[in-house]
């Protein structure tokens, strides 16, 4: 990923939030012809200062393969994100619109992992702590055993990251406040997300 240095995030923790707030990333790896992709919930954590990523396929996915054979991965995440028209800038005919966004890529091998251990951490994640949250513990166990068999889990260590917060870095702080006013006023959800990351690295 092209990161130019106003924009890199250097912190793993500011990755390992960004990816519990957009869970549903791309697994992607190096097959022939093409690569693989495959779009799925994933979880991240620290182990030893080190950051894991987790997640799990059917085993009728390509990627099965990938798992059992170690596969080298990239796995990318993308936060908020929004345009930005130049119209919103002090100076709009000097400059050009853009794309506001934030984004992940790590890269690393995967390794087959404990799919009901994977699986109930992902419910607990996702489930959270609604009165009717769906317990996969009291699912009775042939069908939890039959269900399992049809998954692979895996887990991934990333050896690389390279993580960017592209949130106008690179203009005036009058520019920046104007962008966040807009995209503070928009009607899309994700838009607004931005304006509050935007006003995050601004630090206010």
């Amino acid at each position: 990923m092209y990161i130019p240095p106003d924009f890199e995030v250097a912190d793993s923790a500011a990755v390992i939030t960004l990816i519990d707030r957009f869970p549903f990333g791309l697994l992607v790896t190096n097959e022939e012809p093409y690569p693989r992709l495959t779009h799925l919930p994933m979880i991240a954590e620290l182990r030893n200062r080190e950051l894991w990523v987790l997640g799990h396929v059917a085993r009728a996915n390509g990627h099965a393969r990938s798992i059992a054979n170690h596969s080298p991965a990239t796995i990318a995440f993308q936060g908020a994100h929004a345009y930005v028209s130049a119209s919103w800038y002090e100076e709009p005919y000097a400059t050009v619109p853009t794309w506001n966004y934030t984004a992940a890529h790590l890269c690393g091998t995967l390794h087959e992992g404990d799919a009901w251990d994977v699986l109930a951490r992902l419910t607990a994640k996702f489930e959270g702590g609604r009165p009717d949250a769906w317990d996969p513990q009291r699912l009775e166990t042939d069908f939890r055993e039959k269900q399992l068999r049809g998954i692979i889990a895996f887990e991934m260590h990333a050896e690389r990251i390279y993580a960017k917060a592209k949130l106008s870095q690179n203009r005036t702080t009058a520019d920046r406040l104007r962008v966040i006013r807009q995209l503070s006023e928009s009607a899309d959800a994700l838009e607004r997300e931005c304006a509050e990351d935007m006003r995050r690295s601004l630090g206010r």
